[in-house]
């Protein structure tokens, strides 16, 4: 009977264990000082206060451009190779009214020819497309999308996969929310960003539980960019099994709890 005891003891503390083996503070993100509401402090210098995450334009950015006018539908004929649509209906709508960036830093766009847009927001190069088209046609409205802001995200993720943006600016947050937020296993203290440029490669690791990340310039992402969540090192032996933690915990405790009655009933017929 001791036996069986002792062996319903190990299964408790086995479940015990497993349950609180990644602590609470390792799951949360953006920690960090306090005020007394709760708020999360963080000061910001130097460049930081000054930082903007909106991406800027390079070469091999695809940018599709519509093209429209407030008087009549002739922006529509001049400028756009889609003419019966002016929104965005489909792949071949966006490829055909897309346009990339060369080595000069150029777009060339029909009518208007050579504009040069490298190193400008996306904002910034919609108005100058626009100051462009009304020296062809009045009421010129301009709209500009990046097509090409596409971010993989690999490891321990509930949706592994790579991901197409079209906003101004894409953080690690961004990508994370898309594929699911991280597993219980996922490694928030260890997320790289590889990110491949025309010299180099480059690998940064990033800590996401501390709320100086969201000034990081590291942490807004760029075209191409591969982000990989590591497992954590304490559940790594857990992920072999392919099985979630909270399916294991459950499966201990029935478990415990029929050798609790198998013991209550040995107890009894020993009586």
């Amino acid at each position: 009977m001791r036996k069986t005891f002792g062996l319903s003891a190990m299964f408790v503390l086995a479940v015990a264990l497993l349950s609180s083996c990644t602590s609470q503070k390792n799951l949360i993100y953006l920690q960090g000082s306090e005020d007394m509401n709760g708020d999360i402090l963080h000061t910001y210098s130097g460049d930081e206060k000054n930082y903007s995450p909106e991406y800027v334009l390079a070469e091999q950015d695809m940018l599709y451009i519509q093209i429209t006018s407030t008087v009549g539908n002739e922006a529509n004929a001049l400028f756009n190779n889609n003419t019966n649509n002016n929104y965005v209906s489909s792949d071949n709508a966006v490829f055909l009214n897309s346009f990339v960036i060369d080595k000069e830093g150029e777009i060339g766009l029909p009518l208007m020819g050579k504009v040069f847009v490298k190193g400008l927001t996306v904002e910034q190069a919609e108005k100058k497309i626009k100051e462009k088209a009304e020296e062809f046609v009045q009421g010129a409205v301009v709209s500009c999308k990046m097509v090409n802001y596409k971010v993989s995200v690999l490891g321990e993720v509930t949706r592994p996969g790579t991901y197409t943006f079209y906003q101004p600016s894409v953080s690690v947050f961004d990508v994370i929310a898309a594929a699911g937020d991280l597993t219980y296993y996922g490694n928030r203290h260890r997320v790289k960003v590889v990110r491949k440029t025309s010299k180099e490669d480059l690998i940064y690791t990033l800590d996401l539980s501390e709320a100086s990340i969201l000034q990081d310039k590291k942490f807004y992402l760029q075209p191409g960019d591969l982000v990989y969540v590591e497992p954590n090192k304490n559940t790594k032996a857990l992920t072999t099994l392919n099985v979630p933690l909270n399916t294991i915990t459950s499966s201990l405790s029935i478990l415990t709890s029929v050798i609790s009655v198998v013991s209550l009933i040995l107890t009894l017929s020993n009586k």
